[in-house]
């Protein structure tokens, strides 16, 4: 196998492959906020009853980040802003829902959340590198 083409290949394919697989998480956790469905009304009951106020309306919030920075990231539209978005937004979600470390699941998904960041905050600063409908404006050739 020559290196050099496998190395071209998985360069122009791996971003794309981990665009999808980042964005599409947060587009499975939307599926769950459709605004009128009883998933919503869980994710609201859930965000409530950990203290959080006006819970409908930050679910919903939650359910149109997640749809259009989800989607940004995986077309590699604006991928950068949409990277740094949904980091803020998952260290926001780690911070108020996955804090009781004495709980060894909660305390999994905390650090599930922290590996989503690391993911996101690499392509916030290179882009969407390659196959992406419209590259950022400040990524270098």
């Amino acid at each position: 196998m020559n290196s050099s083409r496998y190395s071209r290949a998985y360069e122009r394919w791996a971003p794309l492959v981990a665009r999808v697989l980042l964005g599409g998480t947060f587009l499975m956790g939307a599926a769950f906020k459709i605004p009128g469905t009883q998933g919503f009304v869980m994710e609201s009951g859930m965000a409530a009853a950990m203290g959080l106020p006006h819970a409908s309306i930050f679910v919903t919030l939650a359910f149109v980040v997640e749809v259009v920075a989800g989607i940004s990231l995986i077309i590699g539209w604006h991928a950068r802003a949409a990277a740094l978005v949904l980091a803020a937004f998952t260290l926001a979600l780690a911070l108020i829902f996955y804090t009781n470390f004495s709980d060894q699941m909660v305390m999994g998904e905390f650090i599930s959340h922290l590996g989503l960041i690391a993911g996101l905050l690499y392509v916030s600063v290179y882009g969407a590198q390659t196959i992406a409908v419209r590259r950022d404006w400040t990524q270098v050739s």
